[in-house]
């Protein structure tokens, strides 16, 4: 038996509920139906005074602007017998969780369409909206994800307003809730009760929100702490220990593996950022405002270029290369969908004529080898070296002749006891009465030599590595694997169909397992903090649970493995396999856009081919000419000195 829908009034008369949307924490939301674009909100219980009051006074600030950017409370809705039941706001279509969009996983279904230009805009767009809430006095308190929309346009809905901090004259309405990994550090820890918020504490939330939305759902203060003990989000807040930041180092953090830097945004967003979460910050008004961040954000979408290599791509115009490139090929995740805007396989249409294309490469004519350098064996000794030779050899040959004459003589006149003992001696003094000047001279001509050689291999080495054709035919080579590649794309795209097809099961069960998402679970242990830890490491549903990729997270010992691993295999047991599914269509068009995306990119490449070896050829041809003279002149001049040490 179907429960009657409750009885309502609003201040103008009776409201007809239509079929319930949705139930959440605090109560039931029903369609009205006479007003489409209306909907009531019955809370599950017993509504105060205080709470009555303060959603009619909301209503009685709404304005245009305010109904465009948020669900702001319309009217009061009361029963029958006039008690305070729920209230009146806008109904909010076609938007979704913002948490769906800064994730990468859930953005791949729920925002195909989605490049950086979109999230940035999306971040321009709720600030935005937070600026349009505090020029009314009114303070959000209790930002979050949950209470941001985000539509396929980038638009943005602000939800449950009505827990709202409101002033209007003397009387104050207090937000006394909040969610601790949006809660600035000067009111982390501290019961909310009566405590009056001010815009510099929304600023905090709504950096979080953008650092979110640009850095692909990382949170600011889920890093890696350095020091001992745990670090878990809330507690890096409190002692502003920014995971990103250019002092990091100080605070002993570091940020998760393969992640996006503070450096692929401009220079005047990344100083927004370190504001934001800076000490300097916590004061009145030390955060970017929301007006601030809208006109850098506007800025920041301007700036932005398209990626040569994947055309959903975009990033800061004057970075050196693409940084959702680098971090797709570290990691294997795709960030951002690729749309195939390339003719199927198989079809001619705008592909490239592959062998014209591979004549026009090999009429690139070669460097050809690196020259010979000349051949200094022969080089004479200087007349120095010759002299200073004969010298010596003449002051040998009268020492030597001196010392045999004096040993014949005592070999004569001696014992033979005593002349063993005066030829030693002679053979001592011998070695002993070198010419003064002998030891200089030889080491002045093995400095030099020394010196010649570092300076001729340092060009040697130069030489061997710019003026050598190896360059040239190891691009060569490439661009032929790179043809060879092209031409077997179709034989690869069928391989990997047959591949899913016997991988049916698996895909299920993986699709299964991707779509229930870890953020809305309850697991004991595992809070909104350490879910954020999570998703910083790329752990954000069922399927990218494993023991070894949880144990990677700091603070994530083995009881709260063990936790997350029990909720996955209570998920896990809900899979059954459909065998008479095909392969689900998502696989295919994701093989269609990888295939796609490999053809585009082979393609760009053999048609830069020829420029890309021309280049190549004249850099070469370039380095011989600007090398040749000075390596020869080493070479010269090495020769010279070890001839001229060998004369002497």
């Amino acid at each position: 038996m179907t429960k009657p829908l409750p009885k309502v009034r609003d201040s103008k008369g009776s409201v007809a509920l239509g079929r319930m949307l949705g139930r959440g924490g605090e109560g039931f939301v029903y369609e009205i139906a006479d007003r489409r674009d209306q909907v009531a909100k019955l809370y599950h219980h017993d509504v105060s005074p205080e709470k009555a009051s303060k959603i009619e006074t909301m209503a009685s600030l709404r304005n245009d602007r305010l109904l465009s950017l948020a669900a702001w409370p319309l009217d009061l809705l009361r029963s029958t017998d006039g008690k305070p039941v729920g209230l009146l706001m806008p109904r909010v279509d076609g938007h979704k969780d913002v948490h769906n969009l800064y994730s990468p996983r859930s953005r791949k279904t729920e925002f195909p369409s989605a490049d950086w230009r979109f999230l940035i805009r999306a971040a321009a767009n709720t600030a935005r909206a937070f600026a349009a809430i505090h020029e009314t006095g009114c303070v959000i308190g209790d930002v979050n994800h949950g209470g941001v929309c985000v539509s396929d346009k980038a638009t943005v809905r602000l939800i449950d307003c009505d827990s709202f901090q409101v002033s209007v004259g003397a009387r104050r309405f207090l937000c006394e809730v909040g969610v601790p990994t949006f809660t600035p550090p000067e009111l982390q820890g501290k019961p909310f009760r009566g405590v009056i918020r001010k815009p510099n504490h929304d600023n905090f939330g709504l950096a979080i929100l953008i650092f979110h939305l640009l850095f692909m759902g990382r949170h600011p203060f889920a890093g890696r702490f350095l020091g001992r003990g745990d670090m878990s989000i809330e507690k890096a807040i409190a002692e502003l220990r920014f995971a990103y930041g250019a002092n990091r180092s100080t605070f002993q953090m570091e940020p998760p593996p393969n992640v996006p830097s503070i450096g692929i945004t401009s220079p005047a967003i990344a100083s927004l950022i370190e504001r934001a979460f800076s000490r300097s910050g916590i004061q009145d008004g030390g955060r970017p405002t929301a007006k601030e961040w809208v006109a850098h954000l506007d800025t920041l979408e301007k700036q932005t270029k398209a990626c040569r290599i994947n055309v959903s791509h975009y990033y800061v115009n004057g970075l050196d290369h693409c940084p959702w490139c680098r971090l797709e090929a570290a990691t294997g995740a795709v960030l951002f969908s690729f749309v195939v805007t390339n003719a199927p396989l198989g079809s001619n249409t705008g592909a490239i004529d592959v062998a014209s294309v591979w004549a026009r490469i090999q009429a690139i004519q070669p460097p050809g080898p690196a020259p010979s350098l000349p051949d200094w064996n022969q080089t004479a000794p200087s007349k120095e070296a010759v002299t200073l030779g004969r010298q010596r050899r003449f002051r040998n040959a009268t020492k030597y002749t001196g010392l045999i004459a004096t040993i014949v003589v005592l070999m004569v006149a001696m014992p033979a006891a005593a002349f063993i003992w005066i030829v030693g001696g002679l053979f001592v003094l011998s070695g002993v009465s070198k010419q003064p000047g002998d030891d200089g001279e030889s080491a002045k001509f093995r400095d030099a030599v020394q010196r010649a050689e570092g300076h001729f291999k340092s060009l040697k080495a130069r030489w061997d590595q710019d003026a050598s054709d190896q360059r040239f035919a190891t691009h060569l080579r490439q661009l032929q694997r790179e043809k060879e590649q092209l031409l077997n794309l179709p034989n690869l795209r069928r391989h990997r169909y047959q591949e899913l097809e016997s991988a049916r099961e698996r895909d299920q069960r993986k699709r299964y397992l991707e779509a229930i998402q870890i953020e809305p679970a309850k697991i004991p242990g595992i809070g909104p903090g350490r879910k954020a830890m999570l998703a910083s490491y790329n752990i954000e549903t069922a399927w990218d649970l494993s023991e070894a990729h949880i144990t990677k997270v700091p603070g994530f010992g083995p009881a709260l493995t063990r936790e997350l691993m029990k909720w996955r295999r209570v998920v896990e047991s809900g899979f059954r396999f459909d065998a008479s599914k095909g392969i689900d269509p998502r696989d295919i068009t994701a093989l269609d856009r990888d295939v796609a995306d490999m053809k585009r990119k082979l393609e760009q490449s053999l048609i830069n081919g020829p420029q890309a070896l021309t280049q190549i050829r004249d850099q070469i041809l370039a380095q011989r000419t600007a090398l040749k003279p000075g390596i020869e002149q080493a070479g010269k001049v090495l020769a010279q000195a070890k001839a001229d040490l060998s004369a002497i």
